[in-house]
C-alpha cells in the first residue's frame, strides 16, 4: 500500500493507493488528516479537484469523527491495556510491565518510541498466550505469529498460515482480541468472508458479533499512535 502526503490550501490530505481498492473514499484519520483511499491507478493530480468538490461532504465527516485522546508522556496521563488504565513511571530505562509501564524519561519522541516497543512486547507475550487457547479450541494452527504496527486492520492471514496482529490491539480488552484471533484462525479454514467463514467463527464464538461491536465502540477511543 503506497501513501502520498501531500499539502492543499493549508489543510494537509494524504493519498493511499491500494491494488485492492475498486472505488475512492474520503475519510477523517485520527490524526485529523484527510485520508483519499484510492485504486492503484488513480492518478495524484486529481486530488484536489476531487477533495475540493466534496468540501462540504469532507466538513460533515470532520464533525462526525471523534477527536482522538492526545499522547501525553509527561506521567500525568495513562495508558491502556487489554481495556484497563495503567500508570505511566519513568525509569532509567526501559523495562517490562509491573502494573505500570515502565520507560526512559526523554524527549516526546524517543518516549514514544519506548512505550511503542513496550508495547509490542506486551502484545507478543499476551497475543500467544491467547492464540494457544483459541488453537486448543479449535484445532486451528497458525505456521507463525507476526506484531505489526497495523492501524486500518487488526489482524490479516495469509495462505501460508501465518497470522499477523497488530500491537495496537493490546490496548483493548480480551474480549476484543480473543474475537481478533478467533477471526485470524477461522481463515485458516476460509480465506475469505463467505457466509460459510462467518458460521465458522460463530460455532468456535458464538456471541462473535457482541465482541465485534465491542471492538467497534472501543476502538474510536484510542490515541492515535501516527
Amino acid at each position: 500500500m503506497q501513501k502520498n502526503f501531500l499539502l492543499m490550501q493549508n489543510n494537509q490530505y494524504r493519498i493511499i493507493h491500494s491494488a485492492r481498492r475498486k472505488k475512492i473514499a474520503l475519510r477523517i484519520a485520527p490524526d485529523g488528516v484527510i485520508e483519499l483511499l484510492v485504486p492503484q491507478s488513480f492518478n495524484d493530480r486529481f486530488a484536489p479537484q476531487l477533495i475540493q468538490s466534496n468540501a462540504p461532504a469532507i466538513e460533515a465527516l470532520r464533525r462526525a469523527t471523534p477527536r482522538r485522546p492526545q499522547l501525553d508522556f509527561s506521567g500525568e496521563s495513562k495508558f491502556l491495556l487489554l481495556g484497563e488504565l495503567f500508570e505511566l513511571r519513568h525509569t532509567r530505562r526501559l523495562r517490562l510491565f509491573d502494573d505500570a509501564f515502565l520507560i526512559p524519561r526523554g524527549d516526546e519522541q524517543s518516549m514514544k518510541n519506548s512505550m511503542i516497543t513496550l508495547y509490542r512486547e506486551l502484545a507478543l507475550t499476551v497475543f500467544r498466550k491467547r492464540m494457544e487457547i483459541w488453537e486448543n479450541k479449535c484445532g486451528l494452527h497458525p505456521s507463525k505469529i507476526r506484531i505489526t504496527s497495523a492501524n486500518t486492520r487488526w489482524g490479516s492471514c495469509t495462505s501460508a498460515k501465518v497470522i499477523s496482529l497488530s500491537w495496537k490491539l493490546v490496548q483493548c480488552p480480551v474480549a476484543c482480541v480473543d474475537y481478533v484471533i478467533v477471526h485470524e484462525l477461522s481463515h485458516l479454514k476460509e480465506m475469505n468472508h463467505s457466509a460459510l467463514f462467518w458460521r465458522n467463527v460463530a460455532n468456535i464464538m458464538p456471541d462473535y458479533q457482541q465482541r465485534q461491536q465491542k471492538l467497534k465502540i472501543f476502538a474510536k477511543n484510542l490515541p492515535s499512535w501516527d
